[in-house]
């Protein structure tokens, strides 16, 4: 399967992945805090060591529902170096 993976602008550390077949069923709405889906990528699949998800849920997901919506918790941001003079 080829993941199409979207992410939500108004919470960004939330992803909707969906497949070809259902790429246009995929909606904004489908994020925690409404907004919009900015397209990430598309990836194929690259087996459980390397995937930052469940593949196979995500499969499976896909298949019943048309998504797989998960989260990736990002770090805080780490302040800029000041310049050197």
């Amino acid at each position: 399967m080829k993941f199409v993976v979207f992410q939500c602008s108004k919470s960004p550390d939330y992803f909707i992945v969906t497949d070809k077949d259902h790429v246009d069923d995929v909606k904004g709405g489908m994020c925690p805090d409404g907004g919009d889906l900015e397209k990430v990528g598309e990836y194929p699949e690259m087996g459980k060591e390397r995937a930052a998800f469940d593949e196979a849920f995500a499969m499976a997901a896909i298949r019943k529902q048309g998504f797989y919506r998960f989260e990736a918790p990002s770090m805080a941001a780490v302040p800029p170096s000041p310049e050197m003079p």
